[in-house]
């Protein structure tokens, strides 16, 4: 059973009851419930001007008049909650009629009542202070506890059981906008039943109070669910047991991400410390819920991430390191990816009796798609170029492949090209490849004769040229991303600029390795420090 000292010290209880002794001039007792007093009376003159304490209570009063004549006693319970906690007494005394009058027995009754509610109110005050020190306690430790939080479903059922236990409310939800933000998808609940949870979709359009509080990022208080005409199910509120609410967003820096509700078993008014404490606990919730979700969403960044540099090592290997080194011919590769996967590669390819087959291709796009069919055109053209002598089959059974296992937006461009080490015959074909240049005494062609790209048409034709290389000769292939890097006056690198790269190198009597260097490096100093949106890749041939 509580007493006084549940709520007030026992020097507060002291200065109260000097202080009521004061007023009427007359030994008063603060007791226990069963008339003990918690302090002895006071004895010295007491400060009139001392503030008495107050505030509001429930107050059960009767005064009882022992004796008759001169002899009287006044004892006034103090009640809260309906349970007795204490006692206001005068003690027995007798009536100085000389004395100046304090109005008679029922005026000291009255005016003990009147201590007795001081002290009920004081109590009270008392009790609302511990219950928001209580509250703004359990905000730090779920502030706290958030902090600590990474999994999302976990923090959201701690903060719909700690709004229950701190607001004392019948239930709590959280709800929050699915992806396309078409509607609030229920994410932890506490005390409401799987019936009331399935009762049907909560559309953003059909929710005129949770379009208010999204839109406005205040809260909106339902007075009862049961009736309110804003509530889209009122007979499911109804049933569940549902009548006050409150509706608060979570909000993260002016982003809304979902509601939260908490509900009341009665008709109740949420004060202003209520809902402040909602909106706080509402706004940690939503910073929290934002920051579990960003460091999910970096788990799997990085996942991905770990993912991506392995397969860029997987496709780097696919690329040769070395180039081979064939009788009267320097032959040399580059390749500078945009991203961590490109789309284009080179290859050289071992061919007997003692043949090389030479390519360079540029796939659509970037990223893990393009090098996948990077992959996958590159294992095509290994498997056709052994087994197939005619230099226009094998483009025509690579474009077929790729026809067959990709959709139309996918394709390819590739240059091939195979020399016979013994004869210097060249042998290429053109499949929609940025022209090879093929530089002779100072003059320059384009290595054009083909077909069309790879992936298109299924029915793709593929002509082929051959032609001797004499001494001196160089050819040069490589991808767009070379021709139409920018600079910072949106000008592209262009045909021309990679031909005079490629003269002057060729002039001071540069190899294979230093002419396509030489086409790189004047690109760069073209472009300075703009950002290359496609990759780089360089083959040269130069004939000894």
């Amino acid at each position: 059973m509580k007493t006084l000292t549940d709520y007030l010290d026992e020097s507060t209880l002291k200065q109260l009851q000097d202080a009521f002794s004061a007023v009427v001039q007359s030994p008063i007792l603060v007791c226990r419930p069963d008339g003990a007093p918690y302090v002895d009376a006071h004895s010295e003159p007491y400060d009139w001007d001392a503030a008495l304490p107050g505030s509001e209570g429930e107050v059960i009063a009767h005064a009882k008049r022992r004796g008759r004549g001169k002899l009287e006693m006044h004892d006034i319970p103090i009640v809260i909650d309906g349970q007795c906690v204490g006692r206001v007494r005068m003690e027995p005394r007798h009536v100085d009629k000389t004395a100046p009058s304090t109005g008679g027995a029922v005026a000291t009754s009255r005016l003990l009542r009147l201590m007795a509610s001081m002290v009920c109110r004081l109590c009270d005050r008392e009790q609302q202070l511990h219950t928001r020190v209580e509250e703004l306690a359990t905000l730090y430790r779920l502030t706290s506890e958030f902090s600590g939080q990474r999994d999302i479903d976990s923090l959201l059922d701690l903060v719909v059981r700690t709004v229950v236990q701190v607001l004392r409310a019948k239930a709590c939800s959280i709800r929050l906008l699915s992806d396309d933000g078409r509607e609030l998808l229920p994410k932890a609940v506490a005390n409401l039943s799987v019936r009331y949870l399935q009762k049907g979709p909560l559309l953003l359009s059909k929710s005129q109070i949770d379009q208010e509080v999204l839109r406005t990022g205040k809260p909106v208080y339902i007075a009862d669910e049961r009736t309110d005409p804003r509530v889209v199910y009122p007979a499911e509120a109804r049933q569940e047991g549902i009548v006050s609410a409150l509706c608060v967003p979570l909000s993260y820096r002016g982003r809304g991400v979902g509601v939260l509700r908490v509900y009341k078993g009665t008709r109740h008014v949420f004060d202003w410390f209520e809902v402040s404490l909602t909106q706080a606990i509402c706004g940690e919730a939503a910073a929290a819920i934002i920051n579990t979700q960003l460091a999910q969403e970096s788990v799997r960044s990085e996942r991905v991430t770990r993912q991506l540099t392995m397969a860029a090592e997987v496709q780097r290997r696919m690329i040769p390191e070395q180039a081979p080194r064939g009788k009267g011919f320097d032959i040399a590769g580059i390749y500078v990816p945009s991203l961590e996967l490109g789309g284009d590669f080179y290859d050289f390819i071992e061919l007997p009796p003692s043949n090389v087959g030479i390519a360079i291709c540029d796939v659509v796009g970037k990223g893990v798609r393009a090098s996948l069919l990077m992959a996958s055109i590159r294992a095509s053209l290994r498997a056709r170029a052994m087994n197939v002598y005619d230099m226009s089959e094998v483009l025509c059974q690579v474009n077929q492949d790729l026809c067959s296992e990709t959709i139309s937006s996918d394709f390819a461009t590739m240059f091939y090209g195979v020399i016979d080490a013994d004869t210097r015959r060249f042998t290429y074909a053109n499949a929609g490849h940025v022209p090879p240049l093929l530089i002779r005494d100072g003059k320059v062609c384009h290595l054009t004769t083909g077909g069309g790209v790879l992936g298109v048409m299924r029915e793709m034709e593929y002509g082929h040229d051959t032609f001797v290389l004499q001494p001196g000769d160089v050819i040069l292939a490589f991808t767009d991303g070379l021709t139409e890097a920018l600079n910072f006056q949106d000008e592209p690198f262009g045909h021309e600029r990679v031909q005079g790269a490629a003269l002057r190198a060729i002039g001071e009597g540069a190899d294979a390795r230093t002419i396509a260097r030489t086409a790189l490096w004047d690109m760069r100093r073209f472009a300075g420090l703009q950002t290359r949106f496609d990759d780089i890749t360089i083959v040269c041939i130069r004939s000894m």
